[in-house]
């Protein structure tokens, strides 16, 4: 019976790991998607990201020396390239566009951008 539970409680976890499959995800992956663009800019250090595909979410960050000008820059880009940008609280805008990913279908993408006080770092979610 002890060895029947481990065999169960092995394949569980397994399953459960194994449902949510995250990769690695660096710059050059990001500028390979023409639409975010606007959000990558050329002053940045420390780029960290991951790729989780199953849901197709994307998700990265990087630091600045100064976000407030740099998410000026974000802001000019992303309007010259028709995103829609919504303010949801003080730390968090939103940008969405319906982007041709697929030939002759449209999908909407939302980038999340998210600042923390004192952190000079800039986090990216895109879905």
């Amino acid at each position: 019976m002890n060895n029947i539970n481990k065999t169960i409680m092995f394949f569980l976890s397994f399953v459960l790991f194994s449902c949510n499959e995250n990769l690695s995800l660096n710059e050059k992956d990001v500028i390979k998607y023409d639409y975010l663009k606007p959000f990558l800019i050329s002053n940045k250090t420390d780029f960290e990201g991951k790729h989780n595909i199953d849901t197709e979410d994307f998700e990265f960050s990087y630091e600045v020396v100064n976000t407030k000008r740099v998410l000026n820059e974000i802001d000019e880009k992303a309007k010259r390239e028709s995103w829609h940008k919504r303010n949801l609280n003080t730390n968090t805008i939103s940008y969405s566009k319906e982007i041709e990913i697929f030939k002759s279908e449209l999908s909407l993408v939302v980038v999340n951008i998210k600042i923390l006080e004192n952190d000079n770092r800039i986090y990216f979610e895109i879905k």
